[in-house]
């Protein structure tokens, strides 16, 4: 990745890489990923959602709810898509949260939506009855 990143340091789509190193268990090399965006893009919402979500899933609980919290500051400064939060809670195992927060970004009809079946980072809610009738829902049963 830091190849493609000296290549085109602009190119938005290096952070794809983070999730496939999520997906692997390669927290360290994520988490890294992820703090280089956040020097580069600074208090962007998704920067925190990702750090939330990786820190959940590398079992740094402290570090997720710092990020988490920083995360709903900025939304009660400006609301952002539902999903963003939903993604945070997602990674901290909190799957209630996760799906409150989905069904708000249902409602206002986020583009996450459309991602639903395919998804891997919502494989935790697959099983959850909510889950599947929000899938219905949208379409994607």
């Amino acid at each position: 990745m830091d190849a493609v990143r000296e290549l085109d340091p602009d190119f938005s789509r290096t952070g794809l890489i983070r999730w496939a190193y999520d997906q692997k268990g390669m927290f360290k090399d994520a988490l890294a990923d992820t703090e280089a965006d956040r020097r580069v893009y600074g208090d962007q919402p998704w920067v925190w959602s990702s750090l939330a979500y990786v820190y959940g899933r590398s079992g740094q609980p402290v570090q997720a709810r710092h990020a988490l919290a920083k995360l709903q500051e900025l939304n009660r400064r400006q609301p952002m898509d539902p999903a963003v939060i939903a993604w945070a809670y997602l990674g901290m195992g909190n799957k209630d949260q996760a799906l409150v927060w989905l069904e708000k970004a249902y409602a206002q009809h986020s583009n996450i939506m459309v991602s639903l079946k395919v998804e891997p980072a919502f494989d935790p809610l697959r099983s959850d009855p909510r889950f599947q009738d929000l899938m219905r829902r949208v379409g994607l049963a």
